[in-house]
């Protein structure tokens, strides 16, 4: 007896690993890159077909990466399967920050031009919304929005135009951190945040007065991506008495102007991008 259990043990131990192209990591990336080339969705017997597996086996693989968000169906009888918002905004958080900038830096200096003021671009990554692009009027430099900058999300006019439109979940990670009170005008009260948000997601666009700095202002659009839903803002900013010498319908409403070009501008990098 003791043999027999000392045999099946060996036995055990020396299984060969499944071949790489048969593992369940590699069905899901077969499937999903099945889905990634149709031009217009995939429907279970197509991936089935493209990536030579029995139809249930298929359907499976899909209810799941259903299930992440990694995928999306239009819900239709043939349930055409496309990528999901989750793996559309793990696209962009991964495209290069210099390409994005290249991409939308003509948009931003004819909106800084018409501004005569600083004008900016943010994303949102993982649970952090940051500073992508900035450009200044030609006709002298005003600088107060630094690429690569992590943005606060109960301060910045950029981050709440972008974080008021996120799931309940994903907004109660982000606020759960710490919040500074920068300023007198800073709100960290929860409820006040809350509310504040709230306002954007009715006006469809934030604002910053005083809460960064004293003096300070800015007013910040949101960017929805098809299908990924807003991980992008455009916004003005700098002093308070330059930002404000135009209504603030005004300046929305310019700022809205260009949202159009943009979210086309943050499409061609993906679509570019050799990797």
């Amino acid at each position: 007896m003791r043999q027999e259990r000392h045999i099946v043990t060996k036995k055990s131990a020396g299984a060969e690993p499944a071949a790489p192209e048969d593992s369940p990591l590699e069905r899901y990336f077969r499937a999903l890159e099945a889905v990634a080339i149709s031009t217009s969705g995939a429907s279970v017997s197509d991936i089935a077909e493209s990536c030579n597996l029995p139809l249930g086996t298929a359907h499976r693989l899909l209810q799941n990466l259903l299930r992440a968000g990694l995928l999306a169906n239009n819900g239709g009888r043939r349930k055409d399967y496309q990528l999901g918002e989750r793996m559309l905004r793990l696209l962009h958080a991964g495209t290069d920050a210099a390409r994005l900038a290249i991409s939308v830096q003509p948009i931003l200096d004819q909106l800084a031009n018409q501004f005569d003021d600083t004008c900016y671009l943010a994303r949102l990554v993982g649970q952090q919304v940051v500073s992508v692009a900035w450009a200044a009027p030609s006709g002298g430099l005003r600088g107060h929005v630094i690429p690569g900058h992590i943005l606060a999300p109960h301060v910045a006019a950029s981050a709440k135009a972008i974080l008021a439109f996120q799931s309940e979940a994903l907004i109660e990670r982000v606020l759960s951190a710490p919040l500074h009170k920068l300023t007198n005008e800073t709100k960290v009260d929860r409820a006040d945040i809350d509310r504040d948000y709230a306002s954007v997601r009715r006006r469809k666009y934030a604002t910053c007065w005083n809460e960064m700095e004293i003096g300070f202002g800015a007013i910040a659009v949101p960017i929805a991506i098809p299908d990924a839903g807003v991980i992008y803002s455009v916004g003005t900013a700098g002093f308070i008495d330059r930002v404000k010498r135009r209504p603030v319908a005004q300046s929305v409403a310019l700022l809205q102007t260009a949202v159009e070009q943009l979210s086309r501008a943050l499409r061609e990098p993906l679509a570019k991008d050799p990797r």
